[in-house]
């Protein structure tokens, strides 16, 4: 390589850098932090009328996570007791490939995914390009989901979404405490 072709190369991320503004990590490190408080909004409403009548309790402790670009951060993790079964919410992440988000349900007898995805999605959408050095065509930019939902990942191979509703929820619960 010679230091006319490193100098195109350096000038031609220069250019790049100059047309693509800048990421906030923080303002996404924080969306992701507000997603969070909503999902365990919704899983303490769900669980309401078993936490009233004294059957189910909810502690919350604080986990650190470490995520690329956006550093170290302390985020609330829920700890759910019913009867002598445990279930543990574990928030792992807002980089996560195809959501926003993720935060899994844990129990004695397995996990269970909830994912942050675009409100109208029913399964995951990943795009791959592969282009050579001679492409010339420019990518359309990717639509910005304007609302968010949170929704039960199915396993692989075929992951699907299902809505979060009162029924969904409580059945993953079951489904981890082996119920």
């Amino acid at each position: 390589m010679t230091n006319i072709s490193f100098d195109d190369f350096v000038n031609q991320q220069e250019e790049i850098a100059k047309k693509e503004p800048p990421i906030d990590w923080s303002q996404i490190r924080d969306d992701w932090m507000n997603h969070l408080d909503e999902f365990y909004q919704l899983a303490e409403g769900f669980l309401q009328k078993y936490i009233d009548q004294g059957k189910v309790r909810i502690t919350t402790t604080t986990k650190e996570i470490t995520e690329e670009h956006i550093g170290s951060y302390d985020v609330k993790s829920l700890e759910v007791q019913i009867g002598t079964i445990k279930v543990r919410f574990d928030p792992i992440g807002t980089r996560i490939l195809g959501a926003k988000g993720r935060v899994d349900m844990h129990g004695p007898h397995g996990t269970v995914k909830f994912v942050l995805v675009p409100k109208t999605a029913s399964s995951p959408t990943i795009r791959v390009v592969i282009r050579d050095s001679s492409s010339e065509t420019k990518d359309e930019p990717e639509p910005i989901a304007e609302e968010w939902a949170w929704k039960r990942r199915t396993p692989p191979p075929n992951i699907k979404y299902i809505e979060l509703e009162e029924e969904s929820f409580l059945s993953a619960i079951m489904e981890v405490a082996n119920a």
